[in-house]
């Protein structure tokens, strides 16, 4: 009981998951290897293989029907025995089925581009987060090494009233500190979890990590995005778009079911023949040999199939009234990102600005406390306005990207991520 305590403290606190192995991947080798190897993607494309069987039996012939009849008693007398088959035959069905097959398996084959193109959005937003969790646990190591060296500069000093308060309070400040960065650690831990589980690799001996630090990296290439105009944008999505290309195969689909159930109305025909017989018996003379053949229709007479057709129709009708809607929502969905990410950009660069004179002023004042010219409250201020400043950028980091991959989700194809992974 003793060992498994242990066990579970050490898969608490550790800063990566109780794995085998640890491989650290960069974004593109992330978004590629759950191409190649996610398992729901995997089941995806495996259904393309039963369709493809689909379009084979849609477009299969009828059997043939082996009959035969012996007669028997004075029926005999001046009718033959036969046998031979007949053929049903699908007049102007066949074809039209085959299509549809073919439609769903067009429909399918758009589904798993479209499943792709989601998969790389949430794995390069799952790799985001990992980085946006060790900034936080980066903000709070910086602060808890602030108040170690504050708890050691206020123990250096003479043992006055005031600052034996000071030697507390940093005491208190500094396991506080402590708290809040296992509880980082821990987040940090569910995001990593949570990349693993989206890129849904087999194999659950490896853990899969971000390459970088964290998303103060000065080398962080995923951050260098430039959008395209915003017309050009959304003509993209309304030419390329995945789920806009489904919407209409769904009307192509409904359309020729429309077709299929009005030409349930047409006959069907069979076709039949064979070898007929008398014996000498059934002749009084001598037996006779010959043939027969067969004509038949299946007529819809009791049955019209009205109500097939009219569904058909309301359904073709539903399809084309879905397509607009999604319309009219991708285009105001996209104008929306867009306009979150151009300012969201723009704040990034203000907060660096900010950033960067937050940090000289931190500088100055820990210098100040060191020196004793300044007290330990206006040192806590000043690293509490920093921190804030630290929170506002990550966050606005994460407003930035979050808009960039909504945006391209809603564009609904790989062409302008491609190159910006």
């Amino acid at each position: 009981m003793k060992k498994l305590f242990i066990t579970l403290l050490i898969c608490i606190f550790s800063p990566l998951p109780c794995f085998s192995e640890v491989v650290h991947v960069t974004l593109d080798e992330a978004v590629n290897l759950a191409l190649a190897q996610n398992l729901d993607l995997q089941a995806k494309r495996q259904r393309l293989n039963e369709l493809e069987q689909d379009v084979k039996i849609a477009n299969a012939l009828k059997n043939p029907q082996f009959q035969s009849n012996f007669l028997m008693g004075k029926v005999t007398r001046g009718n033959s025995s036969q046998f031979g088959a007949a053929l049903p035959v699908e007049v102007a069905k066949r074809g039209v089925r085959k299509k549809a097959a073919q439609i769903n398996l067009k429909i399918a084959q758009d589904e798993v581009r479209a499943a792709e193109h989601n998969l790389k959005i949430e794995v390069m937003r799952s790799y985001f987060n990992v980085l946006y969790m060790k900034s936080v646990v980066y903000v709070l190591q910086e602060r808890e090494r602030l108040f170690r060296n504050m708890q050691t500069i206020s123990a250096q000093k003479t043992k006055s009233s005031s600052e034996n308060i000071d030697v507390l309070q940093n005491n208190m400040k500094y396991e506080k500190q402590l708290v809040l960065l296992n509880q980082a650690r821990g987040n940090l831990l569910g995001a990593q979890f949570a990349l693993n589980d989206t890129m849904n690799v087999k194999g659950s001996q490896v853990m899969y990590d971000t390459v970088e630090s964290s998303l103060f990296s000065s080398d962080l290439k995923m951050l260098d995005i430039n959008l395209l105009p915003y017309q050009v944008i959304e003509d993209t999505a309304m030419k390329y778009s995945y789920s806009l290309s489904i919407a209409q195969e769904k009307i192509n689909l409904s359309d020729v079911q429309v077709t299929m159930a009005e030409r349930q109305r047409i006959p069907n025909i069979v076709l039949g023949g064979g070898y007929a017989y008398q014996t000498s018996q059934q002749t009084g003379h001598e037996a006779l040999n010959g043939a027969y053949a067969a004509l038949g229709f299946e007529i819809p007479v009791f049955y019209t199939y009205a109500p097939e057709i009219n569904k058909a129709k309301l359904v073709l009708e539903r399809t084309n009234i879905e397509k607009s809607s999604y319309e009219n929502h991708l285009k105001f969905a996209l104008k929306e990102d867009y306009n979150r990410f151009k300012y969201a950009k723009e704040n990034i660069s203000h907060y660096k600005v900010i950033l960067a004179d937050s940090k000289k002023i931190l500088d100055k004042y820990k210098k100040r406390y060191e020196k004793g010219q300044s007290t330990w409250l206006n040192l806590i201020q000043v690293e509490n306005a920093h921190q804030e400043t630290l929170k506002e950028y990550i966050n606005a980091v994460q407003v930035y990207y979050d808009s960039y991959l909504n945006l391209m989700q809603n564009v609904g194809h790989e062409v302008l991520i491609e190159e910006d992974l």
